[in-house]
């Protein structure tokens, strides 16, 4: 649960503030880094099949989730700008 959390996030930051040539290096890490850790674990292979899809699909809807937000979340962070305005 929490790397499905963890993958969500990370996916939502990247989304925010990188372009899309992120993700296909992001996902292939996240493929190996799960698989990896799953098949060290011993897992049987549709338990390191689980724990590749998992996360793969939750940094990609973090992603998407992330990259649709820009505009929402660029108006709300002017919004909260303490600075002064320079306007007269």
């Amino acid at each position: 649960m929490e790397l499905l959390i963890a993958s969500f996030l990370v996916g939502v930051f990247f989304g925010v503030y990188c372009n899309f040539l992120i993700l296909v290096p992001l996902t292939l890490a996240t493929i190996i880094a799960c698989g990896a850790a799953a098949a060290s674990h011993g897992q049987t292979i549709s338990g390191v099949l689980l724990a590749i899809l998992i996360p793969a699909v939750a940094l990609q809807g973090g992603y998407m989730i992330g990259l649709t937000s820009r505009d929402l979340l660029s108006q709300l962070l002017s919004r909260l700008h303490l600075v002064p305005s320079k306007r007269i």
